[in-house]
């Protein structure tokens, strides 16, 4: 049997030429619905960018409404309607923060009032190079500085020192209005909250809605825990700056407290911050005080990054030093102070997505016959599932 010859270059260029075109039609139905995609999710990203804040305040409020679900369930359990169990709760949340109020506005106010009435006296011992900052004078020559730099300054700038204040003014008038409104919407959120996601889950096909369950159960046991645990952290850091700053006879001992537990609760750099405003305050009365408040913060620093926030974090956010770090570094970047307060909480519930989606099957691992069984989390004390926020 002979064998045909080979296909010369001529031959497979006619061959191509004679082959038949693919032409590839695009309707124009399709291309007007990639056009509208397109335009709507670009309208969907504007309106987040323009609304961002009001967004800001909406996932806080989700938050707190997670963390407080529980004991509003408590009470609905033992029969109170809702609408009463809700009040309750919200009357348990004002009450708690008048106690609150009640113990620390008074001293606070009172200490920052002398803070302010000691200011002029400090001012004139620095002028005087007397005083434990008078180095600033003897060394540095700050008050001379100070003057040329008050000398060279113009009209305009003068003008314009009003802009601080009108900042300061809207800060706070911003600050009234989140708070309100964070309240307001999280008590809605328990009311209605509850009824949103099982609606939401409706919508799912019946044979997926059991693994979102648990996803959702994932997600609330997290947040609770992040809560409760972040506001536990803070409370034993304000308390080791206040017994700190009285033993050493260190005033303002109040605010500063209260200055550190508020800036605690920001991962990562809050601690950091407090550190240097009570070391800034404890040099009111010499530079080895405020050494010793350093010390004594750093200790604890490591002492709460190493020992109570893994027994804390690791029982409800099972996520890695290096993913909080950088999970809480984007988020801050992105978001500001809200994303570093949200940032492990939502890489938690991330991770928790991640590890029912990649579980085959949607395997359960059951933990007690009365709670819905919980999805196995790699590598963290999952806990009992409860019931979704």
């Amino acid at each position: 049997m002979g064998t045909e010859p080979d296909a010369t270059p001529a031959t497979l260029t006619e061959m191509a030429d004679r082959a038949p075109s693919r032409e590839i039609v695009i309707r124009p139905r399709t291309l007007l619905s990639v056009i509208a995609v397109a335009v709507g999710a670009g309208v969907v990203v504007w309106v987040m960018l323009q609304a961002w804040q009001i967004l800001s305040w909406i996932v806080i409020a989700t938050v707190l409404a997670v963390a407080l679900m529980p004991v509003v369930d408590a009470l609905t359990r033992r029969g109170v309607p809702a609408s009463v169990a809700v009040t309750v709760v919200a009357a348990l949340v004002l009450a708690v923060m008048g106690l609150v109020a009640w113990a620390v506005v008074p001293p606070l106010v009172n200490q920052t009032t002398e803070a302010v009435q000691a200011a002029p006296d400090a001012i004139d011992e620095i002028t005087r190079g007397e005083g434990p900052l008078g180095f600033l004078e003897r060394d540095y020559d700050i008050v001379e500085r100070t003057r040329e730099a008050a000398a060279g300054t113009t009209g305009e700038s003068l003008l314009g020192m009003t802009s601080p204040a009108i900042g300061i003014v809207r800060g706070i008038l911003t600050l009234i209005a989140a708070t309100l409104s964070v309240f307001f919407l999280t008590l809605f959120m328990l009311l209605e909250g509850r009824r949103w996601v099982d609606g939401g889950l409706d919508l799912l096909p019946a044979r997926s809605r059991p693994r979102w369950e648990r996803v959702a159960a994932g997600v609330a046991r997290t947040i609770r825990g992040y809560v409760a645990g972040n506001l536990a952290i803070s409370v034993v850091a304000g308390t080791v700056a206040w017994v700190t700053l009285v033993s050493l006879g260190i005033p303002y001992a109040v605010p500063v407290a209260v200055v550190v537990a508020v800036l605690d609760l920001v991962p990562l750099v809050g601690a950091t911050l407090g550190t240097v405003a009570a070391g800034l305050v404890a040099l009111s009365e010499g530079v080895v005080p405020a050494l010793i408040v350093v010390a004594v913060f750093i200790v604890y620093q490591q002492l709460e990054n190493h020992l109570l926030q893994p027994l804390v974090y690791g029982r409800a956010v099972s996520l890695s030093p290096l993913l909080v770090a950088v999970s809480i570094l984007i988020a801050t970047a992105v978001a500001g102070l809200v994303g570093a307060l949200l940032a492990i909480p939502v890489a938690g519930s991330l991770q928790i997505l991640v590890d029912e989606l990649r579980t085959p099957g949607g395997t359960r691992m059951a933990e007690d016959p009365e709670e819905p069984a919980a999805v196995p989390v790699r590598g963290s004390a999952a806990g009992r599932a409860g019931p979704a926020g």
